[in-house]
Formats: structure tokens, C-alpha cells, sequence
């Protein structure tokens, strides 16, 4: 499916805030993100404007650029020229497209589906006309795990990720790579993640809700920016 439609003006805007503006020329990469649930666009934009893990005042509106729903339609949420809050440290410079689902990641082993084929398909078409229009190249796509989220955009996507990024040869390496990190490092904290193989097992998830509750950080199995930052912190 290669048609975009347009919502920004459709979908519900938060009563008084609005993004801030930037000139497009100032945008240099592509972040692919997943929704870690299965709501549709409508029902996380409904909760990115209320008070939300983001913003306890509620964000302006859905906090990315572009949405793809499950049967692979494109959804534009939001103005290119809008600064959203889709990745922190990034947003001035980053477009933010998120695939609707709850997928499996290095760290989050608790999804329910994988990206569909129709997906997949739409994010390239949309990576690519971004990438034109923008004049941005493959070594501008980056996926969440790049900045500190592990999970995001599980599995799959960080796979077409990397191989967008022409790494093909080490896909499969790049996608373990954050897993292989993070039990490297509960293990020399002495929280018992098991053998460093990249694999998100029993164990790695028992260490990293102990990790978690020993930093008084939500105990939730998830390696989030808070998670990732301590442990990187205290693993110097």
C-alpha cells in the first residue's frame, strides 16, 4: 500500500498544546519505532494527549510523524516541520514513524504479533520517499534501539533496520547485539542474567526485574532509556 493519508487534522488535539516548529532542512534521519500494544492509531493518539509516560500534562498530539496500521496503511499524524516527542535527545532532527503492534524485542519477550508483510512493505515505501524528499540516505535510518531502547522496534524491524543499512551480512548479530550487552552487563553487576547468547530467556528477565527493583526503577522486565541509562552508568 503505497498511498498516504492524511489525519493530522482529524485526529483529537490536546486542548492547548502544540508542537514546536522546525525548518526541514534541519531533519537528517529516519527513527522506526513500534507501539508495544495493540491499539490502533486513533487509541494511542487518544493516549499521547492525555497525562501519559511522556507528559504528565499530556502531549500536543500522537507523537509521531507517521503511523502504519496493521493492514499497511500509512498515516500521517503529524507535519514534517513539527518537533514531536518520539525520541529523546532526537526530535529536533528526527522524523518518527511507528508501526502499530506489540512485537517482541532484545529485553521485551511478552509481545503478541510480529509485523505483517503489508507493514513492512509500507515503511519501506515510506522510508524511501522520505529518503528522497528529504535527500537523507540509508545510513540516516535508525531504529529506537539506536538511542537507548532496546526493545523498539523488536526483532523483525530492527532487522529491516539493519539491512536497510547494508548490513546484511550481520543482521542476525546486529538484532542480539543490544540482549548480548545488557545481560553482559547484570552479570557484572552479579545479577545472574545467564550466559551472554542474546537470547531473552527466564533468567535474563528475572535479572533485569531485579536490576530494577534494586535502583527503585518499575520493575516491569522492560530495558527502557531509565533501565539502559543505570545500567550503562553503573558499568563504565
Amino acid at each position: 500500500m503505497s498511498e498516504i493519508k492524511n489525519l493530522i487534522s482529524i485526529l483529537p488535539w490536546h486542548p492547548t498544546r502544540r508542537w514546536g516548529v522546525r525548518q526541514l532542512s534541519s531533519i537528517n534521519k529516519i527513527i522506526i519505532h513500534q507501539e508495544l500494544g495493540e491499539a490502533d492509531v486513533e487509541d494511542v493518539n487518544n493516549y499521547h494527549i492525555k497525562p501519559n509516560h511522556i507528559s504528565s500534562k499530556g502531549c500536543p498530539h500522537i507523537c509521531y510523524h507517521y503511523a502504519i496500521r496493521k493492514n499497511g496503511e500509512i498515516i500521517q499524524a503529524n507535519e514534517l516541520s513539527s518537533v514531536t516527542w518520539h525520541c529523546k535527545g532526537q526530535n529536533i532532527e528526527a522524523v518518527g514513524i511507528m508501526a502499530v503492534g506489540n512485537f517482541n524485542g532484545p529485553g521485551y519477550d511478552m509481545g503478541s504479533s510480529e509485523p505483517t508483510k503489508e507493514q513492512i512493505d509500507s515503511i519501506d515505501f515510506l522510508v524511501n520517499y522520505l529518503q528522497k524528499s528529504l535527500k537523507l540516505t540509508n545510513q540516516d535510518l535508525y531504529g529506537h534501539y539506536h538511542f537507548g531502547k532496546p526493545a523498539c522496534p523488536g526483532y523483525e524491524l530492527q532487522k529491516y533496520v539493519e539491512s536497510k543499512r547494508e548490513n546484511i551480512v550481520s543482521v542476525e548479530s546486529k538484532v542480539n547485539k543490544s540482549i548480548n550487552e545488557v545481560q553482559k552487563r547484570l552479570n557484572k553487576l552479579g545479577f545472574a542474567a545467564g550466559p551472554v547468547d542474546g537470547v531473552h530467556g527466564i533468567k535474563t528477565l528475572a535479572a533485569i526485574r531485579k536490576f530494577q527493583a534494586a535502583q527503585g526503577l518499575h520493575a516491569d522486565g522492560i530495558v527502557g532509556p531509565k533501565t539502559w541509562s543505570r545500567l550503562l552508568e553503573l558499568t563504565k
